[in-house]
């Protein structure tokens, strides 16, 4: 039998090895200074405040790191931040992600293959390279922010903070191998001048309750391809902006995954951008379908687009409803009574509350669109897709500088606003 002395100093000896890694390698960091990926930097200024940021791709991040993080889900920023200042500052990590890592966090998560010497040089090496939050006046601070992994262009903000004043930043960094659907619209050509039409807020309802058409199109130009539900009012840094902080993806151009969005037409062309959300167990995904209209709204462009919930498993309506007897029928209203992808209402009612709890929001609308359709009687897309609502079109008009959410203004709709449950 062995002492119970003796048996306590090895649990303890394991646990050290355990705790150690229990591997043997070493590990040696690259001199960031000396990264390639730094020759694709952007610069910003905003007040006193000069910011220069550059993204390594995933083989980047290997040399650099020698580790896999964008296997885990991990992709690093590289920031450098000039105070000019003449008071202190603070750099927000929280509003680039909130939910980011933090350095020691980063080198704790990869200590299993490396010795105890070289997990303690990896933790120096995150440490000493991380971003410092503080900013003393007339300095720079230049390190890593790591945050969650995003595809596409890499979209941030950044927010300082000096002397009780906001300094804010939004950063669309591209990668290597990745091009975004709409980058490859020609969008300074899509119209001309003449056939731009102008309106205000006032105006702007009016035709939209008689002119717009209820619904995106299909293949054919008779089909229904789903409720036209959100207007969007803002330049183009402000709809970016505005996804961005509400954590809405890009789609790659040419993938196979997007080809079923892109079946949806309206103007006669298939969505000028598509951004989309998943959830976090994988089922499910909610897009967003957008098109640049010939409109301008006291100046400023604006977008048609259709939100709503996909759900990632074969439509049970699309493998039987080529025939006409299931659209009459008693299993359509069931299936639709408990689909998440039929209630396009809580698509829409979710867009409108993720760009105004995300600080983006001017004004908000809500005007006639489709018409309702019950679930005891829904309508059909040409997909497939059975849905339900109450037929209402919210017109958001979208802010590129945080908008407090007591600031938004209602311009219609208050009391349909009210009833669907986003109170102010």
């Amino acid at each position: 039998m062995v002492p119970a002395r003796g048996f306590a100093l090895s649990l303890l000896a394991a646990l050290a090895l355990l705790l150690s890694g229990c591997g043997s390698q070493s590990y040696r960091g690259v001199d960031i200074d000396a990264a390639s990926f730094l020759e694709r930097a952007i610069t910003q200024e905003n007040g006193p405040m000069r910011v220069t940021a550059a993204v390594p791709d995933d083989a980047e991040t290997r040399v650099l790191t020698g580790l896999d993080l964008y296997g885990q889900g991990i992709q690093p920023i590289w920031l450098e931040v000039e105070n000019r200042g003449a008071t202190p500052a603070r750099i927000a990590l929280w509003s680039i992600d909130r939910d980011y890592f933090s350095p020691i966090e980063v080198a704790y998560m990869n200590r299993q293959p490396f010795s105890a010497e070289g997990y303690a040089a990896m933790q120096r090496w995150f440490y000493e390279n991380g971003l410092q939050r503080s900013l003393p006046p007339g300095e720079s601070r230049s390190g890593l922010v790591f945050t969650h992994l995003q595809p596409g262009t890499k979209g941030f903000n950044l927010d300082i903070f000096s002397n009780l004043v906001a300094h804010s930043f939004t950063f669309f960094v591209p990668l290597p191998g990745f091009t975004a659907d709409y980058m490859e619209v020609d969008f300074a050509n899509l119209y001309d001048d003449a056939e731009i039409r102008q309106f205000n807020p006032d105006s702007l309802k009016v035709m939209l309750e008689s002119e717009l058409p209820c619904c995106a199109d299909g293949p054919d130009s008779d089909a229904d391809g789903g409720p036209l539900n959100i207007v969007l009012v803002g330049t183009p840094l402000a709809l970016r902006r505005s996804l961005l902080r509400g954590g809405w993806h890009e789609t790659q151009s040419g993938t196979e995954e997007t080809q079923r969005a892109r079946e949806h037409r309206f103007l006669g062309r298939r969505p000028d951008a598509i951004f989309y959300i998943d959830r976090k167990d994988g089922n499910e995904r909610m897009a967003v379908h957008l098109w640049r209209v010939p409109w301008e709204v006291d100046g400023e462009p604006c977008w048609v687009g259709q939100v709503y919930y996909r759900v990632f498993e074969e439509n049970l309506i699309r493998r039987l409803a080529n025939g006409s007897t299931i659209r009459d029928s008693a299993l359509l209203s069931r299936f639709v009574e408990e689909s998440v992808a039929a209630d396009t209402d809580s698509a829409q009612r979710y867009l409108l509350q993720n760009f105004w709890y995300n600080q983006s929001l001017r004004k908000v609308g809500i005007v006639s669109g489709v018409g309702e359709s019950t679930v005891e009687d829904p309508a059909v897309t040409f997909d497939g897709v059975g849905y339900f609502t109450d037929g209402s079109r919210f017109v958001l008009f979208l802010s590129e500088k945080p908008v407090a959410l007591d600031g938004t203004e209602v311009l219609y709709g208050e009391q349909r606003i009210r009833r669907r449950g986003v109170q102010r």
